[in-house]
């Protein structure tokens, strides 16, 4: 029989694999659910490298783990397999990461830092004058890049992104991460909101603006896409203006509606 590696995860899955000498091969990975959710930030269990071979040596292991995941899914995804991919001893693997799951929430940290990295203009005061006028235009310039970057977020490797939707259900430790990252991009809305000067309930707008992007982009990208993506783009930024600058758009329907009345 080969060897057998034991890794710890949040399910437990049993991998059977038949080796060149008709034996069996099976790897179990257990761990039971019992632990509290953590804030968004690196695992103190994990080793952090300083000398910059270990730091390319851990940087090629999240690399490899990123490809494994997506190709063959959490399941069948192992250390050894990681290892492999990355060119290295398994050993080597678990001198840097305790297990698979700990790796996958490297990779979750990494996407969601750098996703909020990237929206950061979304808080940043408008420049020039306030007017309404501006501030529409403002809201929709950003919104737009905003929209387009989530996009290319969910699109950019879809296998990996359904990893990590379905394990962390199973992982508090990674669903602590992903929580962390979409509080803080409520609160980027609930900033913008206010610059743009909402006369509504904050909060909860914000909140409603960030699970429309969210499941609208996961319905278009994930999904069964019924529109172009200029279209989506477009259509999407124009709701969320809607509900978050209600006044401008009541004003201009206003406007549109008692011309029209002279006009008859």
């Amino acid at each position: 029989m080969g060897t057998q590696n034991i890794q710890t995860t949040s399910c437990i899955n049993y991998i059977y694999r038949v080796n060149k000498t008709d034996s069996i091969e099976i790897e179990l990975d257990v761990e039971f659910v019992f632990m509290k959710a953590a804030p968004m930030q690196s695992d103190p269990g994990l080793r952090v490298p300083l000398q910059s071979r270990s730091l390319k040596t851990r940087a090629a292991l999240i690399r490899a783990a990123s490809k494994e995941f997506s190709r063959r899914g959490y399941a069948e995804t192992t250390a050894k397999s990681i290892a492999h991919a990355a060119s290295v001893g398994t050993g080597t693997f678990y001198h840097y990461f305790p297990d698979k799951d700990a790796a996958l929430r490297e990779i979750s940290r990494s996407r969601v830092e750098h996703l909020l990295d990237e929206s950061a203009a979304l808080e940043r005061a408008p420049s020039g004058e306030a007017t309404l006028e501006s501030l529409t235009r403002d809201g929709r310039a950003r919104l737009t890049r905003l929209v387009e970057l989530y996009v290319d977020y969910h699109r950019l490797d879809h296998g990996l992104h359904r990893v990590l939707t379905e394990r962390r259900l199973c992982d508090p430790e990674l669903d602590a991460i992903m929580v962390a990252s979409e509080k803080e991009a409520v609160r980027r809305f609930g900033t913008a909101l206010l610059r743009w000067g909402h006369d509504g309930d904050v909060d909860t707008t914000a909140f409603m603006l960030f699970s429309l992007l969210e499941g609208a982009v996961h319905g278009h990208v994930l999904g069964s896409p019924v529109v172009s993506d200029d279209r989506f783009v477009r259509g999407l930024v124009e709701a969320m203006l809607r509900i978050a600058l209600p006044s401008v758009f009541f004003a201009a329907a206003s406007s549109i509606a008692e011309e029209s009345h002279h006009d008859g």
